[in-house]
């Protein structure tokens, strides 16, 4: 493909792109900031509640081994008398 093919193929897809952003009303556009704001939302509220679920494993595992500690310590204590 040469670059006058190239520039040919671009430009009218920039064209096609151009009309449909012109033709579209304000209620068109109003969805389409919705949809956005909605994916954004979703996208948002997953990044944190990941970030949320490792947190909560982090401190669950620590509690474990601070239990486990603490067993091991009355176990070692009971041995000892």
């Amino acid at each position: 493909m040469s670059a006058t093919e190239k520039a040919i193929t671009g430009s009218s897809y920039i064209g096609a792109v151009l009309s449909i952003i012109g033709g579209m009303t304000l209620t068109d556009w109003g969805i389409v900031v919705g949809i956005i704001t909605a994916l954004l939302t979703f996208g948002a509220n997953m990044y944190y509640q990941r970030q949320k679920n490792a947190r909560e494993q982090h401190l669950y595992e620590m509690e474990l081994q601070y239990v486990y500690r603490a067993r091991q310590d009355v176990h070692q204590e009971g041995g000892q008398q």
